[in-house]
């Protein structure tokens, strides 16, 4: 069953029921199925959304929803015990929208309605990102739902295996958060709506720079040790920063694919062969719209992307 609305306290119908059912067969609620939102339902809510690693808000959005439908996690053994998110290595928990002759896989992952600007334009512009955060990209478009009215978020988010675990399920894995054809605010630059409303999004997840530790490890910007392979150090420094956690091979190819079938799509003038290390830095010029652009490129506080050798050659390539 598709979500049709955002769900929270004090609603009642039978999405509301299915959710109770679902919640029960998983161990949350063991309470009367009723159809009603109640405070016995909140708690269930949450709960397993803190076994999932969402923020515990209690609002069923469509990264709960789908969580719950879709996938779902395995019941509870205990009271005490706290489920572990447990990731199905067979397949995704996501349903795919498009395959390509080429091997490119978008999976769905849709913000609800109210979290973007449903108003179809003309694109013009690809602007990649990076997210400063975890390697599962549905945490991260979870992150932008029930985001009080501000429209944030990117059109694709591209997953990375982790660098502190051996999880590798999301690695090079695209996410679609918005419909292409519409818009949202990712850039938060002087002429931001005209600029944003002819762009498409592309979100790499990635914590960005890493710290070198006393002990000689990295570690990231929420203090986890990364991985040594997963290190990548720049021979100059890049805003500052020379170490960095890389972008994946899987999520450099994945990225090349969308980028050819955005590009196709919607006719976008890519220019090539002019990537360096040069490219990556803050120039007025780059607030122009058309082709293609990265964030740091237009504020000077924002640190992605930075330039990878693998991502420059891979651009290059285009």
């Amino acid at each position: 069953m598709r979500l049709k609305r955002v769900i929270s306290i004090g609603m009642s119908g039978d999405d509301i029921t299915l959710l109770q059912e679902k919640l029960k067969e998983l161990g949350f609620f063991n309470e009367r199925i009723d159809g009603y939102f109640g405070q016995n339902t909140l708690v269930a809510v949450t709960s397993l959304q803190r076994s999932l690693g969402f923020k515990p808000d209690g609002v069923v959005g469509t990264q709960t929803w789908s969580q719950i439908i879709n996938y779902g996690i395995p019941r509870k053994k205990s009271l005490v015990q706290t489920p572990s998110p447990i990731i199905d290595t067979r397949e995704m928990p996501f349903n795919s929208s498009y395959v390509g002759s080429d091997g490119l896989i978008i999976y769905d992952c849709l913000l609800s309605d109210d979290e973007y600007v449903k108003i179809e334009t003309q694109k013009t512009t690809i602007w990649l990102h990076h997210s400063g955060g975890s390697s599962r990209p549905d945490w991260t478009i979870n992150g932008w739902e029930n985001n009080n009215g501000l429209k944030v978020g990117t059109h694709f988010v591209i997953g990375r295996k982790s660098s502190s675990s051996d999880v590798e399920i999301w690695d090079g894995k695209v996410l679609k958060a918005i419909d292409d054809r519409y818009w949202t605010n990712h850039l938060g630059i002087e002429n931001n709506d005209k600029l944003n409303s002819r762009s498409i999004g592309i979100e790499l997840c990635n914590y960005g720079p890493l710290t070198l530790g006393k002990d000689g490890n990295f570690y990231n910007s929420i203090n986890k040790q990364v991985n040594r392979e997963d290190v990548a150090e720049l021979e100059t420094e890049f805003k500052g920063y020379k170490y960095w956690e890389k972008y994946t091979d899987s999520q450099i190819e994945s990225l090349s694919k969308l980028i050819t079938y955005l590009q196709k799509r919607w006719l976008i003038q890519i220019e090539s062969g002019i990537y360096n290390e040069d490219w990556f830095n803050y120039d007025e010029k780059w607030f122009s719209m058309g082709g293609l652009r990265s964030h740091g490129q237009v504020r000077v506080d924002k640190l992605d992307l930075f330039p990878q050798k693998e991502l420059i050659d891979m651009l290059n390539r285009l």
